[in-house]
């Protein structure tokens, strides 16, 4: 007799979306339709939008307050769409995020003609029609700057530019034409998917079914399916998204990962060889202290309660296979960030699990079912 799949609501993908918001409002002065359990990060540039928007129309003379709270998409895309829109702006947002890397992106706007100004409350902003040149941009540490300026462009990067899967995801959607209509709307989150897809390894009798999840090129999270196909895991898609069933359990042998293009499933990988187990190193971390929190140093401070955890160097560790049985129960904090509520609560196949402040998750997943993991 075939199992039903249990059947998951993943969210829509956020970094797709908050893009064809900027840029679709840039080309027709229209916002996009949102809905209720999209990302908070996605209701932020909405609300963004809307406000620029009725700045613009009313065209009142003082300075308009742009919050975009803790959401880095919107730091670093905002600051380019508001130097380059005629108005007076403030854009500002947690402590957390005005301690985040922009300054690459200010230097560039300033060097084509934007007055930005660094002021207490975030960065005071004298929008104003800019030709942008095809200048270079330091991406070292978000390639978020180069998007940020390929929107306001209308334009992809000049060819021989070195290209990441955010930077492509950016070309993708700026070429097409017709984004109100588009079916990259309509997209799941693959970094949310992570989460199932690891769950999924962790359990003998796992079967879901990730709703509107695609084997889409544009996520380069993606490319995470190769690695669990080869640890046991079947992927099928088929109209309703992709189905994964769990079909062996194999020892996992020591592993080798680079995350640099693909950060975001660092911490669910680092928490997986834990669960597992098995001896993993991360390459690619030296930005990973750059995001929500400084996610390399929790993840160390965290994971040595229960292994060793090797700091080879700042792009660099070593979480060696775990010897000891896991406690029963696991308190964490979550440190106010997204990724470590979903990390963390793989632990609950294991005993229970408390995490602190875990509604933090809403930022990119507000149906998580944290609730079951407290």
């Amino acid at each position: 007799m075939l199992s039903l799949p249990l059947k998951i609501s993943l969210p829509r993908s956020k970094s797709i979306v908050i893009r064809c918001l900027i840029i679709h409002y840039l080309r027709t002065g229209i916002l996009l339709p949102i809905f209720d359990n999209d990302p908070n990060d996605i209701k932020v540039v909405y609300n963004a939008l809307k406000t620029i928007d009725s700045q613009i129309k009313t065209s009142v003379g003082e300075v308009c307050v742009i919050n975009v709270e803790d959401c880095g998409a919107a730091y670093r895309f905002l600051m380019a769409v508001l130097a380059t829109t005629p108005g007076k702006w403030l854009l500002t947002g947690t402590p957390r995020l005005l301690e985040r890397p922009i300054l690459p992106l200010v230097f560039f706007l300033q060097t084509q003609g934007a007055n930005i100004k660094k002021v207490e409350l975030g960065w005071r902003i004298d929008g104003r029609k800019l030709h942008i040149g095809n200048c270079e941009i330091d991406t070292s540490e978000t390639s978020q700057f180069a998007s940020a300026v390929m929107m306001v462009k209308q334009e992809t990067r000049d060819k021989g530019q070195e290209r990441n899967p955010y930077i492509r995801m950016t070309e993708t959607i700026l070429q097409k034409q017709d984004l109100a209509n588009s079916t990259l709307l309509e997209l799941a989150d693959w970094s949310a998917a992570v989460f199932w897809i690891a769950n999924a390894l962790l359990n003998p009798n796992a079967h879901y079914l990730l709703k509107n999840l695609h084997f889409d090129t544009l996520q380069g999270d993606a490319a995470i399916i190769q690695w669990f196909q080869k640890k046991g895991l079947t992927f099928t898609e088929n109209e309703f998204g992709i189905d994964i069933k769990h079909t062996n359990i194999a020892e996992i042998q020591n592993q080798i990962m680079n995350v640099l293009n693909t950060p975001d499933i660092a911490i669910i990988f680092a928490v997986l060889a834990v669960c597992y187990p098995f001896e993993l190193t991360l390459l690619g971390l030296k930005n990973l202290n750059l995001k929500e929190s400084k996610r390399l140093d929790i993840t160390i401070k965290e994971l040595s309660r229960l292994t060793i955890v090797v700091k080879q160097s700042e792009d660099q560790i070593t979480i060696h296979k775990r010897t000891q049985e896991l406690p029963k129960e696991i308190i964490f904090d979550s440190y106010n960030d997204h990724r470590f509520v979903m990390a963390w609560s793989l632990f609950k196949n294991f005993g229970n699990v408390v995490i602190q402040n875990p509604e933090c998750v809403k930022k990119s997943y507000p149906e998580f079912p944290f609730k079951h993991y407290t």
